[in-house]
């Protein structure tokens, strides 16, 4: 094979590659994410308040916005292979070390360090897809690498609340970090390094031009705007449900909180089959139907019966994750150039709405508690459905 051919699904290379991408992206997002059900342990263990606690999610979140940006641009430079190994090298080293720490404001400090380069995968992955995959299956390769974001965020999640509740927090995180090492040794091991040459003379104010240029196309801001007001509304909703199951009238027990992270499988399989339901009925039904199946979910969350809240939490997730794949799919679409600056835009959005909808929705908490945090879902939700959106779906 010529070193410049892609590889194709008849290669062994494209499985050694998606099976690595898998590998690193599930590591990411586990990690990511799994400090997230264990928030009401960090308030009782260090005296915080509920908004407190939540900083170990906003912050590994808002360095990881400067991530993309970084560590993408140096992606570019010097390699995607040689970024995702140091930056999971990073990730390793931080989770042991907050398995020692006892001071909540190092933790804060090392989850700060960890989300910047938690964004060496997500900056270096889609472009070394890009260049490794032939175009006939870039498609199949994007699917399982979106799929592992999602399968990694549960997993962590479940993993870190069930094992908190039998071991505890400490246990929790230095066994994802022991799990991180074989998954830094297998990914350097399977994954081919790249047989493209690095454009190192492109100067950065080229790559902010590319993205800037978006912010005065009137097709695309309200699509920024859904992804940021969306993932608040998500983030909100699983942050502060740790508290809420915990408390009157429900009493469950960390480990049965994180059970219903399960929902999250529904994050896998909704994308694909949005995508199917699109090509036939279109792009604007199949996002209102998202919309409307999250508007429902969370209504349900305000019942105070646990089987009404798990039905609700699956239908956040499908309809999440529906809105939210379709979104994305139109800001490519509508992106008549440098799309990849348009994607980036997007997606520091939606990672935005995670930090704002961790930490600075917790006030709502603080006063109300899940009252405030439904009534505000239950807004973004309505707002984003009167976003002018949905004459460029037709």
């Amino acid at each position: 094979m010529d070193v410049h051919t892609p590889y194709t699904k008849e290669d062994r290379q494209f499985w050694q590659v998606i099976l690595a991408l898998t590998i690193s992206s599930l590591l990411n997002f586990s990690t990511l994410y799994v400090f997230q059900p264990l928030l009401p342990v960090f308030v009782d263990e260090f005296n915080l308040t509920a908004t407190a606690s939540s900083f170990l999610m906003s912050a590994s979140v808002v360095t990881m916005m400067i991530g993309l940006f970084i560590l993408g641009f140096l992606s570019d430079r010097y390699g995607s292979k040689v970024i995702m190994i140091v930056s999971l090298m990073v990730t390793i080293v931080t989770l042991a070390t907050m398995a020692f720490s006892t001071n909540f404001t190092l933790i804060v400090i090392l989850r700060l360090v960890q989300g910047f380069f938690l964004a060496g995968v997500p900056a270096s992955a889609m472009g070394y897809l890009g260049n490794a995959i032939d175009r006939r299956h870039i498609g199949v390769a994007m699917t399982f690498y979106i799929a592992s974001n999602a399968l990694g965020g549960m997993a962590g999640r479940v993993w870190g609340g069930y094992s908190t509740d039998q071991w505890g927090w400490e246990s929790a995180v230095m066994s994802l970090a022991g799990v991180g090492v074989v998954a830094l040794v297998s990914f350097i091991v399977l994954l081919p390094t790249e047989r493209y040459a690095t454009d190192e003379t492109a100067y950065l104010q080229d790559d902010l031009k590319g993205m800037l240029v978006h912010l005065t196309d009137r097709r695309l801001i309200p699509l920024f705007a859904m992804g940021l007001l969306l993932q608040i509304m998500f983030t909100a909703v699983w942050t502060y449900l740790p508290f809420y199951l915990k408390g009157d009238p429900f009493n469950w027990s960390l480990k049965w909180i994180s059970l219903t992270y399960f929902a999250y499988v529904l994050g896998v399989l909704a994308p694909p089959l949005a995508s199917r339901f699109s090509n036939r009925l279109g792009l604007s039904r199949v996002m209102m139907g998202g919309l409307l199946l999250l508007g429902i979910g969370t209504w349900m969350t305000a019942i105070p019966s646990g089987t009404f809240i798990v039905l609700g939490l699956t239908l956040i997730c499908t309809g999440f994750f529906v809105s939210h794949s379709m979104a994305a799919a139109l800001v490519n679409k509508t992106a008549s150039h440098h799309k990849s600056g348009a994607s980036s835009f997007y997606l520091i959005n939606y990672y935005l709405g995670v930090a704002i909808g961790s930490t600075a929705v917790g006030t709502l908490w603080d006063q109300f508690e899940w009252i405030g945090i439904l009534s505000t879902s239950l807004l973004l939700v309505l707002i984003v459905i009167f976003l002018p959106i949905y004459k460029q779906l037709k």
